[in-house]
């Protein structure tokens, strides 16, 4: 089949994230669609509906939101727990050159908005530099497909689309070994792509075994695609659009007074102006009044996009809702079901175990055992998204049960932790160390 054929999951989610990506662009964009997002009223004209679509407002209420959940995971920086020889180049991981905090960060975002995004670990073709990590939005996974090997389902195949209308094809071969497949198309306007490169990666002068690719949803780490968790609140900012464009035209037609005469005028006698250093003569008999609105369907218009915007706080406030603690009917645990955990928290540790399963490729591939106990490889995006600092009296009270020796040393530390007393990163065994290499006067003061 030809390498441009895309998977039927990916064909019917790209006019999905199209949609995403415009109300996360704002105004322009959505403007950009015009009809597609702003149907033109029958009967009207070009240049009438071009009016239409100027007065309609925008309500970015999309981006704000991204940019919020977003904030929220990163409010603390990501932990890594990795080899220190790793460590000490985890700012060079990208082949653009970005610290490991930012890719984080952008992967996270694009995780966020699409529910889909993937990272490729990947060297140079000869072989002469380090792995990297190369990351891929959602709408280049073009295609994959996946196979029994060892019992196991696994990814077989994998088709990659670059910026420069390349596309890179993973697969692994009959032998089970990974290989990478350039095409390029023939020709400057052609229509079909030929190989232009193909390379067999290697590890110590042996092959992969395994595509070392990783998809990130935002409820897991398989190839299988999610509804973006924006979905709805991007179409409820679209509906809230079309009442904004339904509203503001009706306020240009209503809005400006009209006067009007009754009797009868002669063609010369009809005025041609209006204002206050202006007069009318009117034949005798003829009366003149002025026409306002005074029906309440703006008000309804009006009243729909207030509805819309709560809705649209609710969708987005819903995502950074935490689990309820209190007691719950039966019922209602019912219909919570397994989502004890917000959606964001979902997020941010699904995002979490793809940077993770990235890492460990890389680290393996550069020679490292991310297996063993003092090679382990480990990222923890942040999961306390509002700010819970422990009051003095409340320290106070922790230090005394510690004292008193109503709780653990690793107790205490786990609620300084928590209560943003402690940073996030700082590990116990690491703030013990700091304790204990404390001068006691400096303790004393």
């Amino acid at each position: 089949m030809p390498i441009t054929d895309i998977h039927p999951a990916h064909a019917a989610a790209l006019q999905g994230w199209a949609r995403l990506r415009d109300c996360v662009a704002g105004e322009e964009a959505v403007k950009a669609r015009r009809a597609e997002y702003l149907p033109r009223p029958g009967g009207q004209t070009e240049r009438a509906y071009r009016a239409y679509l100027a007065r309609a407002v925008w309500y970015g209420a999309t981006e704000r939101t991204l940019r919020g959940l977003v904030g929220a995971i990163f409010r603390h920086p990501p932990v890594v727990e990795a080899p220190k020889s790793l460590l000490a180049r985890l700012d060079d991981l990208a082949p653009d050159g970005r610290p490991f905090e930012t890719l984080a960060l952008a992967v996270t975002r694009e995780t966020a908005l699409l529910g889909r995004h993937g990272l490729l670990v990947d060297r140079p073709a000869k072989g002469a530099g380090d792995p990297y990590l190369a990351s891929y939005p959602a709408e280049a996974i073009c295609d994959w497909q996946l196979g029994l090997r060892e019992g196991r389902q696994r990814l077989v195949r994998l088709v990659l689309q670059e910026a420069d209308e390349t596309y890179r094809e993973l697969l692994l071969d009959s032998a089970g070994h990974y290989r990478v497949r350039l095409w390029r198309r023939k020709g400057p306007r052609g229509t079909a792509y030929a190989i232009a490169e193909e390379h067999r990666p290697t590890r110590d002068g042996q092959p992969l075994e395994v595509i070392p690719f990783v998809f990130l949803g935002a409820s897991n780490t398989g190839p299988a695609i999610e509804k973006p968790p924006l979905a709805d609140l991007a179409g409820m900012n679209l509906a809230h659009y079309r009442n904004s464009a339904d509203y503001e035209q009706s306020l240009f037609l209503t809005g400006q007074p009209t006067p009007w005469i009754s009797g009868r005028l002669e063609a010369r006698e009809r005025p041609n102006a209006i204002g206050s250093g202006t007069i009318w003569y009117l034949p005798e008999g003829c009366q003149t009044g002025m026409l306002e609105f005074t029906g309440a369907g703006i008000e309804a218009l009006r009243q729909a996009m207030l509805d819309k915007e709560a809705r649209m706080v609710q969708l987005g406030a819903r995502l950074l809702e935490a689990p309820k603690r209190a007691a719950e009917t039966a019922e209602a645990v019912r219909l919570r079901g397994e989502a004890e955990a917000s959606t964001l928290s979902v997020l941010a540790q699904s995002v979490g175990r793809g940077l993770t399963q990235a890492l460990r490729h890389l680290a393996w591939w550069r020679g490292l055992d991310p297996t063993q106990e003092t090679g382990g490889v480990t990222v923890r995006l942040n999961s306390d998204f509002v700010e819970a600092r422990l009051s003095a009296p409340e320290l106070q009270a922790l230090v005394a049960a510690w004292q008193a020796g109503a709780i653990s040393r690793r107790t205490l530390y786990d609620n300084l932790r928590d209560g943003e007393i402690v940073p996030p990163s700082r590990s116990f065994e690491e703030e013990q160390e700091m304790v204990q290499s404390q001068p006691l006067e400096e303790v004393a003061e």
